[in-house]
């Protein structure tokens, strides 16, 4: 075997190893579950219409539905600003592939009971515990069901009361005719 041919098996080898190894980095684990795990909550976030946000030393969050708009009825009122208020309706279809049943942990230690924030969507309650040690994932119970999910949504929902509702559209002044 002269050298052209060894390098040719030297690089066709090099290529295989690559191929190996960037199909491994594709398939991770979990990463063909994900596709396969069903949401967080069976409910379509479509047909939601209201909303309460409980978090303890602030105030409750009430949104109602009223036609195709959100308005914040507690503790402010008027309308809810759109953009703040998809991230919360996603909750019922986040997808979260760690899951353990809440009866063997320790809901107590991972602050589940009493929850950092609860979050009703209609009748259903989702209850936020602490974020996991090693990642950017939160505990959050959704009844006999605690799961990890991603952090997303938490801070916003600590926000102040005052940044859900809607910016006001202010008017430009006229413009003085006598001027050009």
């Amino acid at each position: 075997m002269d050298l052209f041919e060894r390098r040719q098996w030297r690089n066709g080898g090099l290529l295989l190893l690559v191929a190996v190894l960037v199909l491994l980095a594709w398939w991770e684990p979990g990463h063909e579950m994900a596709s396969a795990v069903s949401p967080l909550l069976d409910v379509d976030p479509v047909h939601v219409r209201r909303i309460r946000v409980e978090r303890p030393d602030q105030a409750t969050l009430v949104f109602e539905r009223r036609a195709e708009h959100w308005a914040m009825i507690a503790p402010e009122s008027g309308p809810a600003n759109p953009v703040l208020m998809r991230p919360i309706l996603h909750l019922a279809t986040l997808r979260c592939p760690l899951r353990y049943p809440a009866a063997t942990l320790d809901q107590a230690a991972l602050h589940l009971d009493p929850p950092r924030l609860a979050v009703r969507l209609d009748e259903v309650w989702i209850r936020f515990g602490d974020r996991a040690p090693a990642a950017d994932l939160r505990y959050l119970q959704a009844g006999d069901v605690v799961y990890l999910c991603p952090e997303g949504v938490y801070a916003l929902l600590r926000g102040a009361a005052a940044g859900f509702l809607a910016p006001a559209l202010e008017m430009p002044a006229p413009l003085d005719r006598g001027e050009r």
